[in-house]
């Protein structure tokens, strides 16, 4: 394929096969990626919430990844998460397959999805939640429809981390999510007040019980319309 046809992303459905489930779950992108053709960021449509771009759909041009400098820190989990986010401003040309390539299998204890798991490993998912924050500094991502899908993305990622944080119900994982808003308050101001005072944000910082109940039903919704474990 000729350098100027070379796509730096492409993206396919996935199925979430969730141990238990009746039904396997297609995580497809009808209605927002076009198909059959090369397109841009301005001709993709609006994520609602809950649908994201994951490592599970995507492949990206190698030559871009070295471009980027994608660095994956080693022995740590998650980070398929910044596999996805961080080369994104890099990304001009896409392409999407309405086809199912991907069959990810769910609802093992002992899978690194299981909430239990994640809750143990909460440093490790802080940890990746910091590096979205610092190795990309979304004021300087020009295209405004890149810029939006990523808040998105992180918005998510910051709040499963809070929720996490919440389940574990410790003193000391409320110590850790005030550190990771402090965090992100010192690397960005701007970036903690969009992520503080989305609907989301003010949501799992609700100190009373009753604010606290409502972000894990919201977490509970989600956990099965997203498919996680």
């Amino acid at each position: 394929m000729e350098e100027q046809t070379c796509v730096d992303m492409f993206v396919s459905n996935f199925i979430y096969d969730k141990q238990g489930a009746r039904k396997k779950k297609v995580m497809h992108y009808d209605k927002i990626l076009p198909e059959g053709s090369i397109f841009g960021w301005n001709e993709v449509g609006n994520f609602p919430k809950g649908k994201y771009i994951l490592m599970h759909s995507v492949i990206y041009r190698t030559k871009m990844l070295h471009e980027c400098k994608l660095e994956l820190p080693k022995h740590t989990f998650y980070v398929d998460n910044l596999f996805v986010y961080v080369p994104l401003p890099f990304v001009k040309k896409m392409y999407y397959l309405k086809e199912d390539l991907y069959h990810y299998y769910i609802g093992r204890e002992d899978q690194s999805v299981n909430e239990k798991v994640m809750i143990s490993r909460i440093d490790q998912q802080i940890k990746v939640n910091k590096l979205m924050v610092e190795l990309v500094d979304l004021n300087r991502v020009a295209n405004i429809k890149t810029r939006g899908y990523m808040l998105n993305y992180l918005e998510i990622i910051t709040i499963i981390s809070n929720i996490l944080l919440i389940r574990s119900g410790t003193q000391e994982s409320m110590g850790k999510k005030q550190e990771l808003w402090g965090y992100i308050k010192d690397k960005d101001n701007h970036l903690y007040d969009l992520l503080r005072r989305g609907i989301m944000g003010r949501t799992v910082n609700l100190s009373s019980k009753a604010g606290q109940m409502i972000s894990l039903a919201a977490y509970r919704i989600s956990q099965k319309l997203i498919g996680f474990n």
